[in-house]
């Protein structure tokens, strides 16, 4: 198998990669069977040397910067080198940066006088740009280069009910947000793993077998393993989703980037529009009934109070209803 992995400057802002995300996705589509992955300069040292250690046949770098400077020159060469003398049988390719492509220059070229164009017909008599097509210009210039327009917050998710027995769940964080979402898991019957470089203590209770049976449905295929360290990306081999729990911004936007890179569904407890995913307040009534509440992930504290009227108003009721349908 071979491999790519792209280089991008390391930023602690939830949802700074979304734009960069495009281009692996379309790596993913037009490259089957390539393993496309990303890091960024501070990472790549780490990064690289795992995917070297997977089963690739070959590695490609892409620095994705536009000044040929420090970086280029010096510092990421010096990386390769080093792990090429590591794994002197895996070959290691590293392109240009972008800046440095010959097709570079037109598509910003391209994408100016495009620009212009369009802002030809909202200029007034002195030759000026009206300023409420700013935003305009800028969204004309950047889609020649594949900026991903940022979702609407006012966007509505789409609700399903995911089968995650026997999955592999990862889980970030060992504070009472990721304990709550552990608890939460359990039932599923998913495999759970926790990474944190310290946990809650209640967290210690959990890996027991009579607590795991306790609290699952399923609890054959449940389990926990906590893992008292700092995340690695190794963590995400073989995971299913992930669910991201950190008080740590420059963590939180690492783990949603490798996740992304390797096309696992990420949920963040910190940045709700940065993940794939929200899991609504649930209800259970009787032996089948799950009633579920959401406000688009905008507002946490109104779920949480609307749960609480319809447990308190709603539970007989509905498991009446259960019983007559199971009697009629």
């Amino acid at each position: 198998m071979k491999a790519i992995l792209i280089i991008a400057h390391h930023c602690i802002l939830p949802g700074a990669y979304k734009g960069f995300e495009e281009i692996l996705d379309q790596l993913h589509h037009d490259m089957p069977g390539t393993r496309v992955a990303s890091t960024s300069l501070l990472d790549l040292e780490n990064d690289l040397r795992a995917l070297l250690r997977e089963d690739v046949e070959s590695v490609t770098l892409l620095p994705y910067l536009l000044l040929n400077g420090q970086h280029t020159k010096n510092d990421v060469p010096k990386v390769v080198a080093r792990l090429q003398a590591e794994y002197p049988q895996i070959p290691i390719t590293l392109l240009p940066c972008l800046g440095d492509w010959k097709e570079f220059a037109g598509m910003v070229v391209s994408g100016i006088r495009n620009a212009q164009k369009e802002n030809k017909k909202t200029h007034d008599q002195n030759g000026l740009a009206k300023s409420d097509n700013l935003s305009d210009t800028l969204n004309v210039i950047a889609s020649p280069i594949g900026a991903k327009q940022s979702i609407s917050s006012n966007s509505n998710f789409f609700s399903i009910e995911l089968n995650l027995e026997g999955k592999n769940v990862l889980v970030v964080g060992g504070g009472r947000i990721a304990l709550r979402k552990v608890k939460t898991l359990l039932p599923t019957g998913a495999r759970i793993t926790v990474v944190a470089p310290q946990f809650d203590p209640e967290f210690e209770s959990l890996q027991s077998a009579g607590k795991v049976a306790e609290l699952s449905r399923r609890a054959e295929s449940a389990s926990i393993t906590l893992k008292t360290r700092p995340y690695e990306p190794l963590d995400l081999r073989g995971i299913f989703m992930v669910f991201i729990c950190t008080d740590q911004p420059t963590v939180n936007a690492q783990v949603s980037n490798d996740a992304r890179a390797r096309r696992i569904l990420v949920n963040n407890a910190c940045d709700y529009l940065d993940g794939d995913f929200i899991v609504p307040a649930r209800m259970d009534f009787g032996e089948n009934i799950a009633v579920t509440v959401s406000t688009q992930g905008r507002a946490p504290s109104l779920a949480k109070k609307l749960k609480q009227k319809i447990q308190a108003e709603w539970a007989e009721g509905l498991e009446q209803v259960e019983k007559e349908f199971y009697e009629s």
